[in-house]
């Protein structure tokens, strides 16, 4: 017979097993089933409860939503499923609230297209591939007093705009909306890309600058705030300047369209002209480095060279008023003074009996004649000849051969002879020449032209 003991510990017992076959039932009603876990990134699980934390997929529940951990600003939610779904990379999960009234969520899986690789479970699904519904809260956020009197001004602006002929026009525009929405199929079309993918990556990337601009939300007010002005301005006098604006667009846009196979042909040829300049582009930007310097250093040559440019340009617009008649008669006066230019030019650049140009004997003797000047003076008595500062060289007679000519021409002799010169020429000593020119001493003693 069993004592006291034993029978409480069989009913402990009891309880014990029946707590714990309730809480499996409760909890998981296949103790034995195998669980398949993924994971999926959302914004947020603020509409995730503690019940009803249901995965389905095509309404039908496969499993329950387990751990859900912060990451950074998102959360990451365990997907248990309860049955091996073919899950693809190209799954997506959405948190859906269960009534129309919210409620607490459950996350709304599809698996993918058949032709994606499969997910492997404990795989995640990135935040790219999941959404949370907008709650009803959020969605009236946007009847906001700013927002309802924004929306007001943009009706009464509405209301100016759509009324006189704006309201013609507005049936002209659908008029022509068939024909206008064929020619917008075939740029539909186009729009595509040849790989049918390129339309969806420009929408990628505009959601991507949405976002970007969204962020920036502190710094578009003020521009908001600028644009309403800019538009109150557009509207000033009943729109008039608008109208007459948009009245001269379709001549503008006329003339651009005829315009449009010279600018095509225009942007072909630079096209091609920076094709060519590419490869010199290395060497260019070395040369414009070593340009620099010069350029810093002609600015201000080239400030100075103001003025002369402005007299330039004033003698060049009184030549123009002297007209085509005067120009001639001047160049026609200016023919024989540069014919005898150009004579003088070759005489001067001629060699002389010396072996040098005549023009460089004329500049060296002008200069040793200036030079000259600054020795010191010579009275009569040192240099009767040719007193002062400068020694001038010419023919002259001496007196004391005056009376040696009258007798030689007296006695009819044909040369000229000095009783003191042999040979019949008249010679200056070479030690006075020296004193005047030690070069010219030395010259003239090599031809015996000294005494």
């Amino acid at each position: 017979m069993l004592s006291t003991l034993q029978k409480r510990l069989i009913g402990l017992g009891l309880i014990v097993g029946g707590a714990i076959i309730i809480f499996l039932g409760v909890s998981k009603p296949d103790p034995f089933a195998q669980r398949y876990v993924y994971w999926a990134v959302f914004n947020t699980s603020q509409g995730l409860g503690s019940i009803d934390r249901d995965v389905r997929v095509a309404g039908l529940k496969v499993g329950t939503v387990g751990e859900v951990t912060r990451v950074g600003d998102d959360v990451r939610a365990e997907l248990v499923l309860s049955h091996n779904f073919a899950i693809h990379e190209d799954a997506r999960a959405d948190m859906r609230p269960h009534t129309l009234l919210e409620g607490s969520d459950f996350v709304d899986l599809s698996p993918g297209s058949p032709s994606a690789p499969l997910l492997k479970p404990g795989a995640e699904i990135p935040i790219q591939q999941t959404t949370n519904y907008v709650t009803l809260d959020e969605a009236l956020r946007v009847l906001r007093p700013e927002i309802r009197n924004n929306l007001r001004q943009l009706a009464e602006v509405g209301a100016r705009t759509l009324r006189g002929k704006a309201i013609t026009g507005l049936q002209e525009t659908l008029k022509r909306a068939p024909a206008l929405t064929e020619n917008l199929a075939v740029a539909a079309r186009a729009a595509q890309g040849s790989h049918r993918n390129e339309l969806a990556g420009a929408v990628s990337g505009l959601a991507k600058t949405t976002d970007a601009v969204a962020a920036k939300e502190d710094q578009l007010r003020p521009l908001a705030g600028r644009l309403n002005r800019t538009a109150a301005a557009v509207a000033v006098d009943g729109a008039a300047p608008l109208d007459a604006a948009l009245r001269a667009l379709p001549g503008a846009l006329t003339e651009v369209r005829d315009g449009s196979p010279e600018l095509t042909a225009l942007i072909d040829r630079v096209d091609d002209f920076s094709g060519e300049l590419t490869p010199a582009l290395p060497s260019l930007r070395v040369a414009l480095r070593d340009a620099t310097p010069v350029l810093k250093r002609a600015t201000p040559v080239l400030r100075k060279a103001t003025p002369l440019l402005q007299n330039t340009r004033l003698i060049a617009s009184r030549l123009g008023d002297a007209g085509a008649g005067g120009l001639t008669k001047m160049l026609t006066l200016l023919h024989m003074p540069l014919k005898d230019l150009t004579a003088a030019l070759d005489v001067a650049n001629a060699k002389s009996r010396y072996g040098e140009q005549a023009y460089h004997q004329l500049v060296a003797g002008g200069f040793a004649g200036a030079d000259s000047m600054f020795r010191s003076y010579q009275t009569p008595s040192q240099n009767p000849n040719a007193p002062g500062h400068m020694f001038r060289i010419g023919a002259h007679l001496d007196p004391a051969a005056l009376a040696g000519l009258t007798s030689l021409l007296g006695s009819g002799t044909s040369l000229i002879r000095a009783p003191s010169n042999p040979d019949g020429l008249i010679k200056e000593s070479c030690a006075d020449i020296s004193q005047v020119s030690r070069s010219a001493a030395r010259a003239l003693d090599q031809v015996e032209a000294c005494r």
